[in-house]
């Protein structure tokens, strides 16, 4: 009868450790910057949707609180011709420098063309 188990190898293997989930709770400043990027997230969606009409998909990509990047933030919109899209990227650009909730959370915008 052959084994699959090496020659020298006698009895059972113990069983692994299953991994366990090592989470500590978020303290309140932690919990905070969370929400400040969610918010931002949600506000620049609805800036987007003014400028080029509707948004399809959003993905947020968040950066640790405390860089100076606190997240990207990817909004698929409608996309007609290059000239367009670049004139309302920067009427977008602007509307979020200068407003007041996205200018207290800087994000990466990626404006993509809406795969839908």
């Amino acid at each position: 009868m052959s084994s699959f188990l090496p020659e020298g190898v006698r009895g059972v293997l113990p069983e692994p450790d299953y991994p366990r989930l090592q989470q500590r709770p978020l303290t309140d400043t932690e919990r905070r910057a969370r929400w400040e990027v969610r918010a931002a997230q949600w506000r620049a969606r609805e800036l987007a949707e003014v400028v080029f009409g509707r948004v399809g998909e959003s993905s947020l990509l968040g950066a640790p609180p405390g860089g100076p990047l606190r997240g990207l933030l990817r909004l698929g919109v409608p996309f007609a011709d290059l000239g367009d899209h670049r004139e309302r990227e920067a009427r977008f650009l602007a509307a979020a420098a200068a407003d007041p909730v996205l200018a207290r959370v800087p994000l990466v915008y990626v404006l993509g063309p809406d795969g839908s």
